[in-house]
């Protein structure tokens, strides 16, 4: 999953995003790019956008969260609070939608 192509940034900008961010998820700066890697654009956005999936994957689990935690990451276990007017109105028209079709079936009317 791509996460930003990072259009904004000059190469300069990438390399200095992607060794910080490096450090910060494995703990140390990244070694072993070639001079012409390190120079381009699309390596970087890559191995930036690969240090982005491995955290996606592992918010995805509580011990993966609980890791990332113990790393000093900031991460947001809160459920997605979802305002009371907005449900009820989906469940309305969910509603209307579903009777709407059984009287339409009752009543011989092609659904």
């Amino acid at each position: 999953m791509a996460h930003s192509d990072f259009a904004d940034l000059t190469v300069d900008d990438l390399q200095s995003y992607y060794s910080d961010f490096h450090k910060d998820f494995h703990g140390w700066r990244p070694r072993g790019a070639t001079p012409e890697q390190w120079r381009d654009r699309g390596y970087l956005v890559a191995q930036i956008n690969g240090i982005h999936d491995a955290l996606d994957a592992m918010k995805k689990t509580e011990s993966g969260r609980a890791e990332l935690r113990e790393a000093g990451w900031v991460i947001d276990d809160e459920p997605e609070v979802i305002d009371p007017r907005e449900y009820a109105e989906w469940c309305a028209d969910a509603d209307a939608e579903f009777l709407g079709r059984m009287h339409s079936r009752y009543a011989g009317e092609a659904v």
